[in-house]
């Protein structure tokens, strides 16, 4: 069976069933080669999904631009491009002092296509349409047990309320705004994006 499922910067913890690159020899790690060294020893269209979880924030947009636009190459047409990245808002973004750059919920529409921003991407001759945004919240970075439990709790009722936020088209800054009034400990957000042709 073809595995066309591509886990990029994928450290120790792969996507199941994925081809996992990443530039340091770890435990899962099929292939390994640096994010920035182009191109990715895969053909064109290899992969019907690639993924790069906590990956992007480690970079500047300039190299950022590089990662996407080799994705794009290797990507099948239709082929989803799932990103995660911390929020900017939340604690842990600024733990990791490897962060390079920071996001919002409404940073991914940047590398939309179709977003009337997107003029900055055209000359990268690449064409994502921005499907969906979800997100993962830990409000709390508690360690006991039962307060896991309350703060598993919190987390759950704190994502219904942003993911209605995000869906807001009236107030498209609300779910942001939330993040930083409420000082979460962690906010994942999720980009699913899909391959379309350049026009």
């Amino acid at each position: 069976m073809k595995n066309d499922i591509l886990d990029l910067g994928c450290g120790k913890n792969k996507v199941k069933n994925s081809i996992g690159m990443d530039k340091i020899e770890l435990e899962g790690v099929d292939v390994i080669h640096n994010l920035l060294s182009i191109p990715y020893p895969f053909k064109e269209q290899s992969f019907k999904v690639i993924y790069l979880r906590h990956v992007i924030e480690h970079f500047k947009i300039e190299d950022i631009n590089i990662i996407l636009l080799e994705c794009y190459r290797i990507l099948s047409l239709n082929g989803k491009l799932i990103i995660t990245v911390p929020h900017a808002f939340s604690v842990a973004a600024y733990t990791d002092i490897t962060h390079k750059t920071f996001f919002t919920f409404n940073s991914g529409k940047f590398f939309d296509y179709e977003h009337p921003m997107s003029y900055y991407y055209k000359k990268y001759n690449m064409n994502y349409k921005l499907v969906e945004i979800d997100c993962k919240v830990c409000w709390f970075d508690w360690k006991s047990r039962i307060l896991q439990r309350l703060d598993a709790f919190l987390s759950k009722i704190a994502r219904y309320i942003l993911l209605n936020a995000i869906k807001n088209t009236k107030k498209p800054s609300l779910a942001d705004r939330i993040v930083k009034k409420k000082s979460y400990q962690f906010v994942e957000i999720k980009w699913f994006y899909k391959k379309k042709l350049v026009v």
